[in-house]
């Protein structure tokens, strides 16, 4: 949930990214991690330690291919660096499970896609209208770029094909708005999952509190 208020706090920040270039990649991560979160949650215990584990394992392999870097280039000017990164890696794995224990799992943490993850905890819809479409920017498919990076030549000659283009998208506050639902639908699921009750105004509550504020200083400050 950190990290969900993390990268919406960083999205409203950032207004010049409040547009189809950029948003799309912090949604992207956003709904990324709600269905996993969501499908943790309901074995709380075994799956979170399948995902810290699967983190670990991909740690030690990335520590493991800089040792092979190292051991093939020996001359390399950069190796002093490499050598103390392999150092901070290894204390790091270490300080969570001594690294003869962690395995390296080279498929998906969860031996599940998101598609199944999404169904199993019951959010499939965010992973059809939200997850596959802000998959097409984070992964640069031809749906994202042929709209965001592309216009028709102007030559009927050439049969109007299209060719690259750069071009400003504009700033359209909605994606702003479905980082705050995003981070929303955390908070539910936390409340949920510990029965937790919240005194303080939900994300949602506070985004048509503040649009709909009519200019009330107190308020405002508040």
């Amino acid at each position: 949930m950190s990290r969900q208020v993390t990268m919406s706090i960083q999205m409203a920040r950032s207004p010049n990214i409040w547009n189809g270039h950029s948003a799309p990649l912090f949604l992207r991560a956003m709904t990324d991690l709600h269905i996993a979160l969501s499908w943790i949650m309901l074995d709380l215990e075994e799956r979170s330690k399948k995902y810290i584990l699967h983190g670990l394992g991909e740690e030690k392999l990335l520590m493991e291919h800089f040792k092979k870097e190292l051991e093939d280039n020996p001359e390399n000017p950069n190796n002093e660096q490499l050598i103390q990164l392999v150092d901070y890696k290894s204390a790091w794995i270490n300080s969570q499970r001594r690294d003869f224990f962690v395995e390296v799992n080279l498929g998906n943490w969860a031996q599940l896609d998101y598609r199944r993850m999404s169904q199993e905890a019951d959010c499939e819809g965010l992973y059809k209208f939200a997850y596959k479409p802000f998959s097409h920017a984070a992964h640069n498919m031809w749906p994202h770029v042929s709209i965001y990076n592309c216009k028709d030549c102007n030559s009927p000659l050439h049969k109007h094909h299209l060719i690259p283009d750069l071009f400003e998208a504009p700033i359209d506050i909605d994606f702003l708005f479905r980082s705050c639902k995003y981070v929303h639908m955390a908070y539910e699921l936390f409340m949920e999952k510990f029965s937790l009750v919240v005194q303080a105004p939900m994300p949602m509550d506070w985004w048509y509190n503040y649009f709909d504020d009519d200019g009330d200083t107190e308020d405002d400050e508040a």
